[in-house]
């Protein structure tokens, strides 16, 4: 096969869906990064965790993504000890059908390879491998081995015999997998044979442009769910855009979240797999296993979208509209349909030079798309915010108004005036270049002084 020919794997429950990481205390991506890429243009849908990441953090991920593999990179010392404590985490999850792979260069020893395939690894990538297989060798390999997994095998779909709750982790995540794969008729007898609840659950949907912060914030309010309601069990649907020329998919919310440690918090990567739209055209049927085995809360985040779309409102009971500053001219204000139908507007990055002048604007806009001329600003459904902040004002009245929508309890903001600060002022964004600049213009002036006391000299 040739090195840059473009193969596409699929299973039979659709794309194969890998994690990738970089192993605990390895602050090396690079070479997870090629891979990862490389992984996705093979059609494989890829929930990328990072770098520096614990053997639970990997497990937890594989569980509730309902993966196929695992590939993992590692470039320090307790290689063997990481990937064969993963192994048994999975083993002990009932997870035995996970495939691991891994690799390190030079520093993953062939007796450590061997010691590793033997205790239940796949296959550990080595340098002979890279001379002899070439780097799409591997990943072609890599992807084979994995696509044969059956998600949907008969001892899985044995398991499914009884209610289900938040807690069966793996469960839950089969039954997600059925809602994109399985035919209707097989995926209502799964979800009847598990359910566990007949509760209306508040469905809360997160939209916005790319790149606005949706998966940032999204964190910061799960943190403020678990202080405020210990306990609650919120599930987390989140969803990416399907690449159409090879169906691969870069599933990249998950390194944005540090709050998935809580056991009470469920995320669930899905790509779009061709819907046209900004959700999965499945995304209605994971929220009807969500409802069914017992959550309290259930989020679902879109992908990045453009000023028509609204398709979050469709599935959703609330919706929750994400934008900052640099949406053009005001006028363009006027073609986003979201300042028509979200139940708030959240103006994030606010940090940023140019946000106040921005959320004047938004504020504007929304009093005219809604009639609201005789409200005051604060009781306009606009909210504005610093998601990488800690304890952020503009976080912390957005959870007050998202709380009191879906009945949970909500702490009174700590900075209740919302006050405007960044790690960097705005005015301060070029302290950097400021420096160098000081830095070149010394050494010019010393290089001057030094070439007249030369010529003095002479």
């Amino acid at each position: 096969m040739a090195e840059d020919e473009e193969v596409v794997f699929t299973t039979s429950t659709g794309p194969v869906r890998v994690i990738t990481a970089a192993s605990l205390f390895d602050g090396h991506d690079a070479a997870i990064n090629v891979m990862r890429r490389l992984i996705q243009s093979s059609g494989a849908e890829v929930i990328h965790l990072g770098h520096d990441q614990s053997a639970k953090a990997v497990v937890d991920c594989a569980i509730q993504e309902d993966a196929h593999a695992v590939a993992l990179t590692s470039y320090q010392g307790g290689h063997v000890e990481y990937f064969t404590y993963i192994r048994e985490l999975l083993d002990e999850a009932g997870c035995e059908h996970v495939r691991i792979f891994g690799g390190g260069g030079g520093t993953i020893t062939p007796p450590e390879i061997r010691t590793l395939h033997q205790s239940g690894i796949s296959k550990i990538y080595s340098p002979d491998d890279g001379r002899t297989m070439g780097l799409m060798g591997m990943i072609h390999h890599l992807m084979g081995l994995a696509g044969e997994v059956d998600l949907v095998g008969e001892d899985r779909m044995k398991s499914l015999d009884g209610p289900i709750t938040p807690d069966d982790m793996a469960k839950v995540g089969l039954l997600l997998t059925l809602s994109e794969s399985a035919d209707e008729k097989a995926f209502k007898a799964a979800v009847e044979a598990c359910r566990s609840s007949d509760r209306d659950v508040p469905v809360i949907g997160f939209t916005g442009t790319g790149g606005a912060g949706k998966s940032s914030l999204l964190d910061e309010l799960m943190l403020r769910i678990q202080r405020d309601n210990p306990g609650k069990k919120v599930c987390l649907l989140c969803v990416d855009p399907t690449r159409k020329r090879t169906g691969g998919a870069l599933l990249g919310d998950r390194i944005r979240m540090n709050s998935l440690s809580n056991n009470d918090l469920y995320m669930r990567s899905l790509a779009s797999r061709g819907s046209g739209s900004e959700i999965s055209a499945n995304l209605d049927r994971a929220i009807e296993v969500a409802k069914a085995v017992g959550f309290d809360l259930i989020f679902c985040e879109t992908s990045g979208i453009g000023q028509g779309s609204d398709a979050i409102t469709t599935v959703a009971d609330h919706s929750l509209y994400v934008m900052t500053a640099e949406f053009g001219a005001h006028t363009q204000l006027e073609k986003i349909e979201m300042l028509d139908v979200a139940d708030v507007v959240i103006l994030n990055k606010y940090e940023k030079r140019g946000s106040e002048d921005a959320l004047r604007a938004i504020r504007k806009q929304v009093r005219r798309n809604r009639n609201m001329f005789d409200v005051a600003d604060e009781e306009l459904p606009v909210v504005a915010s610093i998601a990488s902040q800690f304890a952020d004002g503009g976080v912390d009245r957005l959870w007050q108004k998202v709380a009191a929508m879906v009945g949970f309890e909500a702490s009174e903001p700590v900075d209740a005036m919302g006050e405007r600060k960044g790690v960097i002022p705005p005015e301060r964004i070029h302290y950097l270049s400021e420096i160098a600049v000081h830095v070149r213009d010394y050494h010019a002036a010393n290089s001057e002084v030094a070439e007249q006391l030369r010529l003095c000299q002479h």
